[in-house]
């Protein structure tokens, strides 16, 4: 996904082939619904205690294809609680629209360690977390159902079609996470 570059007045490098990738997603194609009124941003429970966290500016980002917005460490703090979208008056997909840009910061290497740890994780496993005995035991207590066996097989060939296995051998983390810093 290497795309055309250009440098805007005022100064910013963009990546057209990428924005346009984005609007091409069912989910991207709200983003130019977008007007910066802000309201996702005064929703957004990361925004409240880290006021470098503005969903309003990594929109504004990805409008004017501004390819910075992948290499951000801050994206990956998104909770996914959706509070944005629900208080978005023209109904954008921000949660799944950055998910979208982290699609791009797993192609640039800008990965934490944790996410890849998660994903190796769905590929040998099923999950994302290992699950202990001491953990089935305290399901079985709780009368929680069965867990079952993940389809490991199905998952393994969906990702290798994909060619997600093949970079996830080989994705360093440029940073070990948000957590770590």
């Amino acid at each position: 996904m290497v795309g055309l570059k250009v440098m805007t007045t005022s100064g910013i490098s963009s990546d057209l082939e990428f924005r346009k990738w984005i609007l091409q997603q069912p989910e991207g194609k709200t983003l130019l619904r977008c007007y910066q009124c802000g309201r996702c941003t005064s929703a957004c429970p990361i925004a409240a205690i880290d006021e470098s966290f503005n969903p309003r500016l990594f929109l504004e980002k990805l409008i004017l294809a501004d390819e910075s917005l992948a290499e951000e460490q801050l994206i990956w703090t998104c909770l996914t609680c959706e509070q944005c979208e629900v208080r978005c008056p023209e109904h954008v997909k921000i949660p799944e629209i950055l998910v979208l840009a982290k699609v791009r910061g797993l192609v640039l290497g800008n990965t934490p360690q944790t996410a890849l740890d998660r994903a190796r994780a769905i590929l040998s496993e099923g999950r994302t977390i290992l699950v202990s005995e001491s953990m089935l035991k305290t399901r079985e207590k709780m009368g929680l159902p069965s867990l079952g066996t993940p389809p490991i097989k199905q998952l393994s060939r969906i990702l290798k079609e994909l060619g997600t296995a093949e970079r996830l051998e080989s994705a360093e983390s440029r940073y070990g996470g948000v957590e770590d810093e």
